[in-house]
C-alpha cells in the first residue's frame, strides 16, 4: 500500500524556493579569534621583515638583499659618472672595473640556486 504524501515528505516548487530567504550565517567568537590570530601573525610577520624585507624578502634572503642594495648603488653611481664625468681615459677603467662588480653582483642574484 503506498501511502499519501504528506505535507513534510512532498518536493517544494521553485516559486517556493525564490519566495524563501535565509539569513547569512553570523561569525562566531571562533571565527573572530581567528581573525585576530591571523591579524597578528601578519603584523608580526611584517614587523620581522622591515623596510628592505618588504621589498626584497625575508631573513633568508640577506645576502641577496645586501646585493641588491649594492647594485643600485653601483648602477646610481655609473649613472652619475655617464653625465658628469670628463677625463674619458679615467673613466673608461672606472667603468669597466664598476661594471665588472655589477656583472658579479648579477650572477650572484640570479645564478642557479643549486649546488648539484
Amino acid at each position: 500500500m503506498a501511502s499519501k504524501p504528506t505535507e513534510q515528505s512532498r518536493a517544494a516548487t521553485i516559486k517556493e524556493f525564490d519566495e524563501a530567504s535565509v539569513s547569512p550565517p553570523k561569525p562566531d567568537q571562533r571565527a573572530s579569534n581567528e581573525k585576530d590570530m591571523f591579524a597578528h601573525t601578519e603584523t608580526m610577520q611584517k614587523s620581522k621583515l622591515g623596510w628592505v624585507g618588504a621589498v626584497w624578502g625575508s631573513k633568508s634572503e640577506k645576502p641577496g638583499n645586501i646585493a641588491a642594495i649594492a647594485l643600485i648603488i653601483l648602477l646610481i653611481f655609473v649613472g652619475s659618472l655617464i653625465f658628469f664625468y670628463h677625463d674619458w681615459e679615467l673613466f673608461s677603467e672606472t667603468l669597466a672595473v664598476l661594471m665588472s662588480t655589477v656583472t658579479l653582483i648579477l650572477g650572484y642574484l640570479f645564478g642557479s640556486g643549486s649546488r648539484e
